[in-house]
């Protein structure tokens, strides 16, 4: 296979590093270092993008690149996440884990539901090439990554954000939102040059901003804005949907 076509190496290297970085955020979340363990998972978002966005320009998708993606985003946007979250406040003395079953329930339902959704995807909306059905998981751990970010290193003002049933509520909705089948637009190369330019540099200063280390409150923000405009985007097929079955021609016919 990779003689047939060297270039598959291209976005299976960019694959590779985003399993990688995700197991050293792994690893500082064990080691109790959550801020960097946070910012690691956001890297793997941006290596994520760059792996599927080279395998359309070098014309290099494959089979194995597909189940290969899939296993790094389950270790990136699945378990470093949910290890990040449980870690650190495991790690809080004032926090008896064990005495909050709901918030010990959900960070393992999350990681279960993003085998779901990651499953679900290779299995039959791989094809869809306009849009995701449901919150696709770099999504999700980048969201959880950036709100976790922003809340240790902002707990003295806003230390409420880092309440276990917040943050399990955040995971639970979350874990909902990527098997609900709102349509989520895939990012691609726009045809009007102007659009195609702000969308670029809109992506490369987030790409700053990650490599910095600065602003997650933006990034997460950013991310919200998304997840709005998938459930608008959705409402809007909906409506358009119901449009075309209620003056369909034929429909009409058979009722007179």
């Amino acid at each position: 296979m990779f003689k047939e076509n060297p270039k598959i190496l291209i976005p299976n290297f960019f694959t590779g590093m985003n399993m990688l970085i995700g197991l050293v955020s792994v690893f500082y979340s064990i080691s109790g270092d959550f801020i960097n363990a946070a910012w690691l998972i956001m890297l793997s978002t941006v290596l994520d993008k760059l792996d599927g966005t080279t395998a359309r320009l070098f014309n290099a998708s494959s089979e194995f690149g597909v189940e290969f993606d899939s296993f790094s985003d389950f270790v990136s946007f699945s378990l470093a996440p949910a290890i990040l979250v449980f870690s650190y406040f495991s790690k809080i003395p004032s926090i008896k884990i064990l005495e909050h079953p709901y918030f010990v329930a959900v960070v393992p339902l999350y990681v279960i539901f993003c085998a779901v959704r990651l499953a679900r995807y290779n299995s039959y909306q791989s094809e869809d090439h306009d849009y995701f059905s449901g919150l696709t998981s770099t999504m999700s751990g980048g969201l959880i990554a950036a709100y976790m970010a922003f809340a240790i290193e902002n707990q003295e003002m806003f230390g409420f954000l880092l309440s276990t049933d917040i943050v399990a509520g955040m995971m639970l909705i979350q874990a909902f939102l990527m098997l609900l089948p709102f349509k989520y637009p895939k990012l691609k190369m726009p045809k009007n040059k102007l659009v195609r330019v702000i969308g670029i540099t809109y992506f490369l200063f987030m790409c700053c901003l990650i490599f910095m280390r600065r602003l997650p409150w933006l990034l997460y923000i950013s991310s919200i804005l998304f997840v709005v405009i998938g459930v608008l985007k959705t409402r809007k097929i909906t409506v358009s949907i119901n449009n075309m079955a209620e003056f369909n021609p034929e429909k009409q016919e058979e009722q007179n």
